[in-house]
Parts: structure tokens; C-alpha cells; sequence
């Protein structure tokens, strides 16, 4: 079998993965600054007793696949080569999709085999998900060639317990992938090649997440902690199974919409950013034209037995992620496939210069939107430095050990290794808030004794204290543990990163990308007691009582999630991270926020609620 030209499988895909990074930027996503350099810090030094939530529920992800980024950077490598390595890395995607193209068109004579293969790999690549990601610690694009490398040995039928250590080891390594090594199994054709895949996926598994899993069972009885924790019960968390409907389709008439909704500039619909793509509502419609294309005798060669295994992989795999997450992330595989297979489909509708006609205006087209929509970056980016996170502390915050209290949405676990060793960190409040009487947060509060302080971003010093409405918050947010800011004792962890050696100037003569305006310093406060109202308390239970009234008579608002009761303002809160939604009372009333859709659901009134009346109509028929 002729092999794909080197130039296109890899030098091309590494030269463009490397300039793009380089034009992009340092990467500075809210997932870094949050769970990436934590977590195998978290691993590598035996943090599971020492720290608790300190990444939210991210912080018992599995780790290891953030090790290599961890390691880089602890070893003092310049934020240029960092990034440079792992563009190289997430290039291999490219690369893959680019041996899947040149299969997929084999029927061709090789000019055009040439040219359709390039097309069809560069409308695979060209999505507006993956081009921030290049180049940045995010672990989709590190796994998706593990992806497209186990479905290229599937559809081509060989070496299927490799495909399956392959597809076994993106799963492992972030848990989301396991919809692609389901999608796979329809793929494996007999008991041999079923029982040869499927032990590939096991070793992967048992070798990558094995260990992991077995800590945590270890550590909190729930392998999987926090999640699925109304099956497990381990005590350190809520019992419930969290759930995240923040993309996922509620209704069959939204998913089937799904492909004509992505061209749209919406960020709510499947990424966090925006990224319109028309790709795959341009794949829906040569689909349903296929059938009667084929009756017609249509230009292209027929479809192959590799395309239709192809074919049914994606369809499958679209399926269980619209099901699951529909997260532009999670689904990246999907996003690199859908551009190689619409160029297959349309060369079979039009073959010949009207497909590739087609193919190039179809790709000039979404270029253009993803160049005018999509940022550079998920999140926010700098230009280079010599570090990738320029953290300076204070003498006292590396030499004294403390509990570290955060209670923003955003903890900052990243600035732990900047820290004493011995130093605990907790989110007590934020996408999973603790609740008050947490066995752990009792341990560490008296394992560090009175050496107890607040962390986080939204702390600013001005001579040296906070703003007053800033210490009101974090008092607001820890009045539950009798806890409050000692504004006269606070120090900040400073972002000073250092841009004058050769290597970042030059990186930097390349790049656009100005300072960004989010603070990246960090600022922490002493914590000091202060007694609770016991009127306080008590109405905190009161209200508690109420709001798990609501949640138990509208399953179709909650779908099963409780929280912890807050104070919030003037009134109380609980905070549902996997619906984006906050049940909210004030002036009397109960509401449920739908924050990232900005609806507000009315609820009726807490005393009706107390009185246990009637369930008001948007409960009605939940």
C-alpha cells in the first residue's frame, strides 16, 4: 500500500501547530490557573489526605496526563519550548487525519488523491476548538491522537489490540474519551478481534487509571470521588450524582437541530468560546443526499467498506456525546473527523474539479469564520516569559505553613506549589461549596491550629489592605465556619513574569498578544474567629429545609442535584455548577437563576413553600 507523502502526514501539520502557537501566545486558561499544574502536584507529592476540594471537584481528575506539562515547567524549561513540545504533540492529530485522508482517497489517481487528501485534512483541522488548544496544557488535543490513531487501525482492520490499548488510553487518561472506545465496538468484527480489542483497552485502563482509582477508593470508598456519589455514599461529598447539562440537548428536536445551530456565533451552545462551524450541517446535508445520489450514479467512486466503517463510528460516537456533554473538548475527535469525512462524501456526490470546487470555497468559508470568531486562545493569554507561571511569594508564605481557604468559582490551586509544603488548600466555596460541619475541613482547620487564611484573586491590596466590600465578601462567604478577615495581615503571591531574554523577545517580535487585563496575582489574608448569630444559623436551616422541599417537588428543574445552603447578599443561595444554576430566595420568594441563559424561573414564595401548598406552575407535571 502506498504510504502518505512525510511532508504532509508531518513536517506540514508541525511547521503550522508550531508557528500558531508561537503567533497565539502564552496560554492562560481558566483550567491551568484552576486543576492543570495542581493536579500532579496533587499526585507526585501525596496530597489526597493533605488537601480537599482544592481544585473544586476537578482537583480528583486523574492526573497523570498532565504530568509531562507538570514536569516541564517544574524542571525551569522555557515557556517557549514548553509550548513548542506540546504543539509538536498536538500536531500528531493532524498528522493522523492526514493518513486517514490519504486512505480514505486511495481510489484516486495520486495527483488527485493528493489534493483531495490535503483538502480533506484541512477542513478537518479547521475548527474553531482546536486551534486555541495548540500548544496549551489542555489534555484533548494530547489524547486526540490516541483517538484517531485507535480508529485508523479499526477501520483498516489491524493490529486491534493496539486500537484498543490506544482508545483504552484516552479514556483512562481523561474519562470523557470513553464514549469513543464504546463507539468503537461495533467496529471489532468477531470474537477474536472482540477479545484481542478488548484486552488492549483493559491493560490501558488497569495500567493508567488503575492506580489512581484505587487511591481514591482508598482515601473516600468512591473510586470515581466525587462523582456518582449517590451509588457510592462516600461521606466526603453531597449524595448525589452530578450531572452537567450546560451543552447537552434536552430534547430529540434540539439534537437533530444541533449541526445548523453550531454555524451560529453562540457560545452557549457547544464551547465555551466561540467557534461557528458549518462543517457538520454541510456533513448532514450530503448525508441525506447520499441515497439518492447513489441512484443517480453520482461523479465519485462509490463508498468503500473503510468509509462506511468510518461513517459508522462518527455517527455513533456524535450520538453518545450529544447525550453525554455535547462540549466542544469533548467531542474534538469528532470536530477533526466531520471535515474529512464531508470532503468524502461531497467527492462522492460531485467528484472531480466540482468536489473540489466545492471542498476549497466550503473551506475558505469556514477559515474565514473561525479566523473572525474564534479566538487565539481559550481563555486568556500573555505574551512570553522566561516561566510559564512567573509566581513570586513573600518569604512568609514559603517558610510558614497554613490552611488556605479560597471561596471564589475560580480557586487558584495553581499557586500550591508556590507555597510551604506543609500548607493545606481548600475550596470551601465555589462550583462545589462544603458544607459547614466537612470531617476534613475540621481536620485540617485543627491540624494547622489558629494558621488559617483566605486566598484569591478577587483579594486586592491598596497600602496594604483590601477594599473594604472585598473583605465582605469573603466574611459573607466564611461566616458559615465563624471565620473573617483580618485585613491587617495579608500578603500577596505576585505574577512578575520576566520578558527580556533573547528567546521571549524573539517569540514575542512574532505575536500580537498584549498583557491581559485579569489580575493573575493572588492575595491572601489572615483568618480569624468570629462567633456566628445562632439566629443566623438557625435561618440557614430553616431555609435549607425549604430548599430541599423544592428540589424534591421539581425533579424536572433539579434532575436529582442538591448544594449547600449560602448566604448570598441580602438573601440565600444554593449553587448547582452541572445546571449553571443558582435556587436563589429573597424578598420572601424563591427563584431559580439560569445564570449562563440569563432566565429566571419564579418559584413562588417560601411561605408556600413552608405552608406546603400547591407546587407552583413551573414545578407542575415535574
Amino acid at each position: 500500500m502506498e504510504r502518505a507523502p512525510p511532508v504532509l502526514v508531518f513536517a506540514l501539520p508541525a511547521a503550522i501547530c508550531s508557528a500558531w502557537t508561537l503567533y497565539a501566545g502564552k496560554d492562560l486558561n481558566w483550567d491551568l490557573l484552576n486543576y492543570h499544574y495542581y493536579l500532579p502536584y496533587e499526585l507526585l507529592n501525596g496530597r489526597l489526605q493533605q488537601d480537599f476540594f482544592a481544585a473544586s471537584a476537578q482537583s480528583y481528575l486523574n492526573p497523570l496526563g498532565y504530568v509531562p506539562f507538570y514536569a516541564m515547567l517544574a524542571a525551569g524549561w522555557h515557556s517557549v519550548l514548553v509550548s513548542l513540545v506540546l504543539a509538536l504533540a498536538h500536531a500528531l492529530s493532524l498528522s493522523v487525519l492526514a493518513v486517514l485522508a490519504w486512505r480514505l482517497f486511495e481510489h484516486l489517481p495520486r495527483a488527485d488523491r493528493s489534493t483531495m487528501a490535503l483538502l480533506g485534512a484541512a477542513l478537518g483541522a479547521a475548527s474553531g476548538v482546536f486551534w486555541p488548544m495548540v500548544g496549551s496544557s489542555f489534555l484533548d488535543p494530547l489524547l486526540a491522537p490516541l483517538v484517531l490513531g485507535g480508529v485508523l487501525l479499526l477501520v483498516g482492520d489491524r493490529h486491534i489490540a493496539l486500537a484498543g490499548a490506544l482508545l483504552g488510553a484516552a479514556a483512562a487518561l481523561k474519562y470523557s474519551n470513553a464514549i469513543y472506545l464504546l463507539a468503537a465496538l461495533p467496529l471489532v468484527t468477531s470474537l477474536r478481534r472482540g477479545l484481542a480489542f478488548a484486552g488492549g483497552a483493559a491493560l490501558a485502563l488497569a495500567m493508567l487509571a488503575g492506580p489512581w482509582l484505587t487511591a481514591l477508593w482508598r482515601e473516600f470508598g468512591n473510586p470515581v470521588f466525587p462523582l456518582w456519589n449517590a451509588w457510592f455514599r462516600s461521606p466526603d461529598a453531597l449524595p448525589v450524582n452530578l450531572v452537567s447539562e450546560r451543552f447537552t440537548p434536552q430534547a430529540l428536536a434540539d439534537a437533530l437541530g444541533f449541526p445548523l445551530r453550531m454555524v451560529a456565533l453562540d457560545r452557549h451552545l457547544y464551547s465555551e468560546t466561540f467557534a461557528p462551524d458549518l462543517r457538520l450541517a454541510a456533513l448532514a446535508a450530503a448525508a441525506l443526499a447520499l441515497p439518492f445520489a447513489s441512484r443517480a450514479a453520482a461523479a465519485g467512486a462509490p463508498l468503500g467498506r473503510m468509509d462506511a466503517r468510518l461513517l459508522g463510528f462518527f455517527g455513533l460516537a456524535l450520538a453518545l456525546w450529544l447525550m453525554t456533554s455535547a462540549n466542544a473538548r469533548y467531542g474534538l475527535a469528532l470536530l477533526l473527523l466531520a471535515g474529512l469525512l464531508l470532503a468524502r462524501l461531497v467527492e462522492r456526490l460531485l467528484g472531480g474539479r466540482a468536489a473540489r470546487i466545492a471542498l476549497a470555497t466550503l473551506l475558505a468559508v469556514q477559515a474565514s469564520m473561525t479566523a473572525v470568531a474564534a479566538p487565539a486562545r481559550w481563555f486568556m493569554a500573555e505574551p512570553w516569559s522566561t516561566r510559564w507561571l512567573p509566581y513570586d511569594a513573600p518569604a512568609r508564605a514559603r517558610n510558614e505553613p497554613a490552611l488556605y481557604l479560597s471561596v471564589e468559582i475560580q480557586p487558584m490551586a495553581v499557586i500550591a506549589p508556590f507555597l510551604h509544603p506543609a500548607s493545606s488548600f481548600v475550596n470551601f466555596r465555589g462550583q462545589h461549596s462544603l458544607p459547614s460541619d466537612a470531617m476534613r475541613l475540621a481536620r485540617l482547620r485543627e491540624r494547622h491550629g489558629g494558621r488559617v487564611r483566605a486566598l484569591g484573586r478577587r483579594l486586592e491590596l491598596l497600602d496594604g489592605r483590601p477594599a473594604p466590600a472585598q473583605v465582605r465578601f469573603y466574611d459573607e462567604a466564611l461566616r458559615r465556619i465563624e471565620l473573617r478577615v483580618d485585613p491587617a495581615d495579608c500578603f500577596t503571591v505576585a505574577w512578575r513574569p520576566e520578558r527580556d531574554d533573547f528567546v521571549s523577545r524573539a517569540a514575542n517580535a512574532l505575536s500580537p498578544t498584549e498583557p491581559p487585563a485579569e489580575p493573575l496575582s493572588v492575595v491572601s489574608c489572615a483568618l480569624v474567629r468570629a462567633p456566628r448569630d445562632p439566629a443566623d444559623a438557625a435561618r440557614e436551616r430553616e431555609i435549607s429545609h425549604v430548599f430541599e422541599r423544592i428540589e424534591a417537588r421539581c425533579p424536572r428543574l433539579f434532575h436529582g442535584q442538591t448544594a449547600v445552603t449560602e448566604p448570598f447578599g441580602r438573601g440565600w443561595s444554593r449553587h448547582y455548577n452541572g445546571l449553571d444554576a443558582r435556587l436563589e430566595a429573597f424578598g420572601g420568594r424563591a427563584f431559580l437563576h439560569r445564570y449562563r441563559t440569563a432566565t429566571v424561573v419564579d418559584l413562588g414564595s417560601m411561605a408556600s413553600w413552608q405552608q406546603d401548598a400547591a407546587v407552583p406552575t413551573a414545578c407542575a407535571g415535574s
